[in-house]
């Protein structure tokens, strides 16, 4: 099961209402029920996706009103979720049925039910156009498929008989979301090491576009900055296309001389020149029934440019020294981080070349445009990279790193965000935790430009204390006693509360699940201090290392404890460790 289920709202006044025939459309369907009001819900075991239902009705005093600011709140509930993630897919029923109710419970219906589905569907695409909704009927109701369409409607569809003899309504359904959400297909790629993720609308249009390009022919242009995946996203286009099965193979132009990068596209017949000792097909020839890739077109030689032109139109191809015209049936798939318009403006990019590579022209958005991307992407690498250095895995990201990472404006991309992680990962094999220290921007980055990072960066300190705690959570110090006198008490407190912040990570992220232990896990308090402490302890010493992270004042620590049941844990099992020893001893 994908790690990360796509979320679709339902917007419908009987699945919205009515938790039987909700159920039933789950187990169905293949949905996961997260809307929260069903207590026991009957979950299928390998869900689709997660759905939410709404049911744009407002019950009160015997009467059923339809509401569009219910379903609009519904829409604002993904939209703006503190997780980043989007709605993937909204499917809006088109009849609501409301008014006063009758002895079954059931309202008796008035004007304006049958088509109140038009209204939502009205409001949903003026505020968020680049939300895919199918509008669905539980009958045929031809009149108002136009009507949908020029209201922003992807599909239409009839809700009673959704499938096929050939189908069941999940395949249908994994279809549609498919040919027209914005989401990607985690079965295709859920093998491959490393793909082109994150919830970010900009990278949701950019997959489903690069899936409705994948035909197997034509061809696509990807353009986007150095190091935002352009390669990535060409190798997604092949593997969703009807050639996945075939070649895929890869021009890069930059690093190969300009003498060698015809021979290397187009190959050569025995003779055609003084090395050519034998017959060699191109690259053309070798993508032949599959994909080719010409990463960064823009650096093509002219010479070599007008030499594209038939290849790209007509799919035919004659070796250097020869008269046979190949014909091919291939993908081509091409990008480049230059504009290209500028380019055939100054001639350096032939205005003929442009005209047949930009049909569909697919743009990979900088990561500073997407930066709700960046935790999932930065897990992902942490991952990959762990596991590539035979690194400590699992491992967790504190918070204050991750402000560190999504406050970066990351010139190199992805590509940088990559290096960064590699590094940190490098740097500290063993550790459990990557903190705020293992990020170093200095690749690419000045001084001056990493000072700032840090001092955007959030740090978790509870209850900071006037000017001194603020200078404290920008790594700053005062250097004069005036600034501090009669502070010592209060920013010895605020240093422990932020230490005990670090120590619930760390207990956290060492948590030890046993067989037969609770869900929460078994604390493992010396590996919590150890990961802590940057270096392997003995239990007594962490003991000892608790105890002196929580020293505060009685009153202090006592509240602390009471807020926090976990830290109250590790400071009992200190204490009974190490127990206090009376005065005088």
């Amino acid at each position: 099961m994908p790690i990360n289920l796509p979320k679709i709202l339902i917007i419908d006044d009987q699945f919205g209402s009515s938790l039987r025939d909700r159920r039933n459309l789950c187990a169905l369907f293949g949905f996961k029920d997260i809307t929260g009001d069903d207590i026991s819900p009957e979950q299928t075991k390998e869900p689709l996706s997660e759905a939410f239902f709404c049911s744009g009705q407002i019950r009160t005093n015997g009467r059923v009103e339809n509401s569009i600011n219910l379903s609009h709140d519904a829409v604002i509930k993904g939209w703006a979720s503190a997780e980043g993630w989007r709605w993937s897919l909204i499917f809006l029923d088109l009849r609501f049925v409301s008014g006063s109710l009758k002895d079954n419970n059931e309202p008796k219906g008035q004007d304006g039910d049958d088509t109140f589905g038009l209204l939502i569907l009205d409001d949903i695409h003026k505020g968020f156009p680049d939300i895919p909704i199918i509008v669905m009927s539980s009958r045929d109701r031809a009149d108002v498929i136009e009507e949908c369409r020029k209201k922003g409607a992807y599909d239409f569809i009839q809700r009673i008989g959704y499938g096929t003899e050939d189908k069941s309504p999940r395949e249908i359904l994994i279809q549609k979301i498919l040919e027209h959400g914005l989401i990607e297909d985690n079965r295709i790629l859920e093998n491959e090491k490393l793909r082109i993720t994150g919830s970010s609308i900009a990278i949701m249009k950019a997959l489903r576009d690069a899936r409705r390009a994948a035909t197997g022919a034509g061809n696509i242009l990807l353009l986007g900055e150095t190091g935002t995946g352009k390669e990535l996203l060409a190798r997604y286009i092949h593997d969703m296309s009807p050639k996945s099965d075939s070649f895929y193979v890869v021009f890069h132009p930059f690093g190969t001389a300009e003498t060698l990068q015809e021979d290397e596209l187009f190959g050569h017949v025995k003779g055609a020149f003084t090395d050519a000792k034998s017959d060699k097909a191109g690259l053309f020839e070798q993508a032949n029934n599959g994909t080719l890739f010409i990463d960064e077109v823009g650096d093509i030689p002219e010479s070599l440019q007008s030499k594209l032109l038939r290849p790209l139109e007509n799919r035919a191809v004659k070796r250097q020294g020869g008269d046979k015209e190949i014909h091919l049936d291939v993908q081509i798939v091409l990008a480049t981080n230059k504009n290209l318009d500028e380019f055939a403006k100054t001639e350096r990019f032939k205005s003929d070349l442009l005209n047949r590579i930009r049909a569909y022209p697919i743009a990979i958005p900088p990561l500073r445009e997407r930066k709700e991307d960046i935790p999932v992407i930065a897990e992902r690498l942490l991952e990959i990279l762990c596991r590539e250095h035979n690194a400590r895995w699992p491992r967790k990201i504190l918070p204050e790193t991750m402000g560190l990472l999504k406050t970066h404006d990351w010139p190199d991309n992805v590509r940088g965000l990559r290096n960064v992680m590699e590094r940190a990962v490098k740097n500290n094999k063993d550790s459990e935790l990557i903190v705020p220290s293992d990020i170093r921007f200095d690749t690419y980055a000045t001084e001056t430009e990493r000072q700032e990072i840090f001092e955007k960066a959030t740090i978790v300190i509870a209850d900071p204390i006037d000017d001194l705690i603020e200078r404290l959570s920008t790594f700053e110090f005062p250097r004069d006693y005036a600034n501090i006198s009669g502070k010592l008490p209060a920013l010895q407190e605020a240093v422990a509360k932020m230490l005990a912040n670090y120590m619930l990570s760390a207990i956290e992220v060492t948590k030890k699940m046993k067989p037969g232990s609770s869900a929460e896990g078994e604390l493992n308090l010396t590996g919590a201090v150890s990961c802590m402490m940057g270096e392997q302890l003995k239990t007594p010493k962490a003991a000892d290392m608790i105890k002196k992270i929580l020293q505060m004042d009685g009153e202090s620590l006592e509240k602390l404890l009471k807020e926090n049941p976990v830290l109250n844990k590790a400071y009992t099992e200190a204490l009974r460790l190490r127990p206090k020893k009376p005065k005088g001893v």
